[in-house]
């Protein structure tokens, strides 16, 4: 039986509309495994090759300034104040005479006398006054050494060592450096912070007691990385931190805390000590895309 041409011209419109159809599904599932290739190496970002320095810590509390001797001399026997041979302001030896006083019942002359080389602070009699026994005749003071008294939080108190080197700009501008003589082993129950003091040498006279100070102490060094502050971001849950790239140059999230900030950037540590961060592009790449690098090198200042 002759099959007509209107029934062959069907049967290939057919097949090729089968094979045309079959063709175009081929053709998405390669499209999209391309694509999806394309969307995970799509993006550029800038790398920097960035090697760790040791890095001082820098612990910074505000304080005040303390002499290392200030007391109250108090009478140990009761009297008329007589006679009183220096005045205030002025340098007294150890032993010398601050107060005589007169005992009219024993017909006898207490003596009160500097415990130590000093200066006459204040006077709190007059002749004629009468002091009974440990009543206060004067203040003395020794300024030199002058003490800086800080208080460090609980988080930072390690860091803090006795000899470490410290700095402090006065209130009135005045910059003075010194060596951490004593840190507290026990926190305040109120603040928990712990008790920090530092010597500084003071022969002149010109850092007086009682001034506030903005301290700076030299801790322990840890290994740190120097970055501009504009690659700083948040992670999902809030944290600090930046983006990197690993050895697949695969994109991730490093927690990080700020060491030290300065005009020049800032010190960051909890990273290893060679890593490669993501200095341009990092608003624009996710957790584990896979990116295409442009790596930069840069040697860190201490």
């Amino acid at each position: 039986m002759k099959i007509r041409q209107t029934y062959i011209t069907s049967f290939i419109t057919l097949v090729i509309a089968i094979l045309w159809m079959l063709s175009g599904m081929l053709a998405d599932d390669e499209f999209e495994v391309k694509t999806k290739t394309q969307l995970e190496t799509i993006s550029s970002v800038t790398v920097l090759n960035s090697t760790a320095a040791e890095k001082a810590k820098k612990i910074k509390v505000s304080g005040t300034t303390e002499a290392d001797k200030l007391i109250k001399i108090r009478a140990e026997a009761s009297g008329t104040v007589v006679s009183r041979p220096v005045q205030q302001g002025q340098f007294v030896k150890k032993d010398q005479l601050i107060c005589q006083l007169y005992n009219a019942s024993r017909s006898s002359y207490p003596k009160v006398k500097a415990p130590f080389d000093g200066y006459l602070e204040t006077f709190s009699v007059k002749e004629g006054d009468y002091l009974n026994t440990g009543a206060v005749c004067a203040t003395i003071i020794d300024p030199d050494p002058m003490r800086l008294i800080g208080e460090v939080s609980e988080k930072e108190i390690n860091f803090v060592k006795v000899g470490a080197k410290a700095e402090a700009e006065l209130i009135s501008g005045k910059k003075v450096e010194g060596v951490v003589s004593f840190v507290s082993t026990s926190a305040n129950k109120g603040t928990r912070t712990f008790r920090v003091e530092i010597d500084v040498k003071n022969s002149d006279r010109s850092i007086r007691d009682g001034v506030s100070a903005q301290i700076a102490i030299k801790g322990d060094t840890i290994l740190a990385h120097k970055i501009s502050p504009s690659i700083l971001m948040l992670g999902e849950a809030g944290e600090l931190g930046i983006r990197t790239v690993n050895e697949d140059d695969q994109v991730e999230f490093k927690k990080i805390d700020i060491l030290e900030d300065s005009m020049e950037g800032i010190w960051i540590t909890g990273l290893p000590k060679n890593t490669r961060i993501i200095t341009v592009g990092q608003e624009y790449v996710f957790q584990g895309q896979t990116v295409n690098v442009k790596e930069i090198s840069a040697s860190p200042e201490a």
